[in-house]
C-alpha cells in the first residue's frame, strides 16, 4: 500500500532512532517500519512524532492515529497496536469503532491529559487562566488521588469520598524543599474549586461520548461560599508601613513594591497587573484599559477601564522612564523566560503580613478592602461595582451589609435628637 516515496524513507523503528527523526524542511514528514510495514511515524516541525497505521477495510484504504511516542507509546507497543487494527480491519471490523470503545477505558490521568490538551479546542471562548486553574486542581487534587482509576468506574460514591478527601487534606503536600513546585492545600476552597474543575472534565468526556453521563451530577458539591476579608485602617497603615521598612531593608524589591500598591490602588486582579502591557496604558487620559482576552469582566467584546489615581500615575510615570521605547510590559522580567514578566509576588506578600503581623488576609482580599472603604465614604454600589469589574450588580450587592456603617451617622443623629427630648 505504502508508495516509492514512502519506500525510501523507511527503517527499523527503534525507540531511539525514532526520537532522533526530524521533519524534512520544516514539513510534516512520514517514516515507515521495516517491521510492521503499515506502521508510519509522522514528524512534525514542532518535534512531535506520532505512531499511526494505514489499513485496508472493503476495498478502502484508511488511516487512523495510534499516538505519540513518548506519551505512552513506544515502539513495540505501537507494533503491537498496529497489528491488532490490520486484525480487525482483516475480520471487516473498523479499528476506529474500537478506539472509540477504548476510550470509555481511559484512566483518569489519561483523560484529565486529554483534557487539557483538547478540551481548548472545543472551548474557545474559555479562557487561558480558567484553564491554568483547572490544571492546577485537577493535577494537585484529582490525579494523585484517582488517577489510575478507569473512568468508566467512577460512581457517585467514589466521587463523594475523594471530594471529602480532598477536604480534609488527603492530596495536601508541602512546598518541594528542592526544584520547582508550589504546595497543595486541601480544604473547603480547594475542595469547591477540584470538584468544579473535574466536574467540567467529565461533563467534556460525556460530550465526547468517552461516558454516558456524569457521574457528578449525582452527588452533593462542595461549595466554597464567598470569602470577605475586610482591612482595618489600622491593619492597612501597618501594611504600607511594612512594606516601606521591607524595602529599604532590600527585603523587597522596587518592582514587587510597585505591583503591590498599584493592586492596592486600583482594586485590579493580581494578574491584570502583572501582566500588564504598556499598550494598556493611556498616561494621558489616566487610564488601564485591558482588552476583553485580559479580565472578566461583562461580555467577550467589551475591555475593562479602570481609572489611574494620582499615586498609580506617579508609579507608572517613573516606570515609563525607566523603560525601553519597545518594552512590551510594565514588569518585564528576564527570570521568567517564557512570559518575559514578572509571575508573582507571593513571598514577598508573605514577609509584609509577617512583618505588618496580621494573618489570614490573601492579596485578592484588597479588593473587599477596596469595596469596604468605599462604602463607608459613602460612594454607590453601582460605582464601585464598575470599578471592581463586577459583571453582574448581584455580585457587588454582597456587599450591601457594609452600607451599615455609611447609615450610622443618621441613626446616630437621630438618637441625639431623642436624648435631648428626654432631657439627657
Amino acid at each position: 500500500m505504502a508508495s516509492k516515496d514512502d519506500n525510501a524513507k523507511r527503517l527499523r523503528f527503534t525507540n531511539r532512532n525514532v526520537a532522533a527523526l526530524k521533519a524534512e524542511n520544516d514539513k510534516k514528514t512520514r517514516y515507515w517500519d521495516t517491521d510492521v510495514k503499515e506502521l508510519f511515524v509522522i514528524v512534525r516541525p514542532s518535534g512531535t512524532r506520532t505512531f499511526s497505521t494505514r489499513y485496508r477495510l472493503n476495498g478502502k484504504q484508511l488511516e487512523t492515529v495510534i499516538g505519540r511516542h513518548g506519551k505512552g507509546w513506544t515502539v513495540e507497543t505501537a507494533r503491537i497496536r498496529a497489528r491488532e487494527i490490520q486484525n480487525d480491519a482483516g475480520l471487516g471490523k473498523d479499528p476506529v469503532e474500537r478506539e472509540e470503545e477504548a476510550a470509555a477505558d481511559l484512566t483518569v490521568t489519561e483523560l484529565i491529559d486529554l483534557y487539557l490538551k483538547e478540551g481548548p479546542i472545543d472551548k474557545p471562548d474559555k479562557r487561558q487562566s480558567s484553564w491554568d486553574n483547572d490544571k492546577s486542581y485537577l493535577n494537585n487534587h484529582a490525579k494523585p488521588l484517582l488517577g489510575k482509576k478507569r473512568i468508566s468506574t467512577l460512581k457517585p460514591s467514589i466521587l463523594s469520598k475523594w471530594q471529602n478527601d480532598v477536604l480534609t487534606g488527603k492530596s495536601a503536600r508541602p512546598k518541594p524543599k528542592h526544584g520547582r513546585g508550589r504546595a497543595a492545600q486541601g480544604g473547603p476552597g480547594a475542595a469547591a474549586h477540584a470538584t468544579r474543575s473535574f466536574s467540567a472534565c467529565l461533563g467534556w468526556a460525556v460530550r465526547r461520548e468517552f461516558l454516558e453521563s456524569n457521574p457528578f451530577d449525582k452527588i452533593e458539591k462542595a461549595q466554597d461560599g464567598h470569602r470577605e476579608r475586610y482591612l482595618s485602617t489600622d491593619e492597612a497603615k501597618r501594611i504600607f508601613a511594612a512594606i516601606s521598612a521591607l524595602h529599604d531593608e532590600g527585603e523587597i524589591s522596587a518592582d514587587k513594591v510597585d505591583v503591590i500598591e498599584l493592586l492596592f490602588y486600583s482594586a485590579a486582579r493580581l494578574s491584570e497587573i502583572l501582566a500588564l502591557r504598556w499598550t494598556e496604558v493611556d498616561l494621558e487620559r489616566a487610564i488601564l484599559l485591558l482588552p476583553p482576552a485580559r479580565h472578566k469582566t461583562g461580555n467577550k467584546k467589551t475591555p475593562k477601564v479602570i481609572p489611574i489615581t494620582k499615586p498609580m500615575l506617579t508609579i507608572l510615570k517613573r516606570r515609563r522612564k525607566m523603560a525601553t521605547k519597545d518594552a512590551e510590559f510594565v514588569f518585564p522580567s528576564d527570570k521568567s523566560k517564557k512570559l518575559g514578566r514578572l509571575t508573582n509576588v507571593r513571598d514577598e506578600w508573605a514577609k509584609i503580613l509577617k512583618h505588618a503581623e496580621i494573618s489570614d488576609f490573601r492579596i485578592h482580599d484588597f479588593r473587599h478592602a477596596y469595596a469596604s472603604f468605599a462604602i463607608n465614604a459613602g460612594m454607590s454600589l453601582k460605582m464601585i461595582g464598575a470599578n471592581l469589574g463586577h459583571k453582574k450588580a448581584s455580585t457587588t450587592e454582597r456587599y450591601a451589609h457594609l452600607l451599615v456603617e455609611a447609615r450610622r451617622p443618621v441613626a446616630d443623629h437621630v438618637s441625639d435628637l431623642y436624648q435631648e427630648l428626654r432631657g439627657q
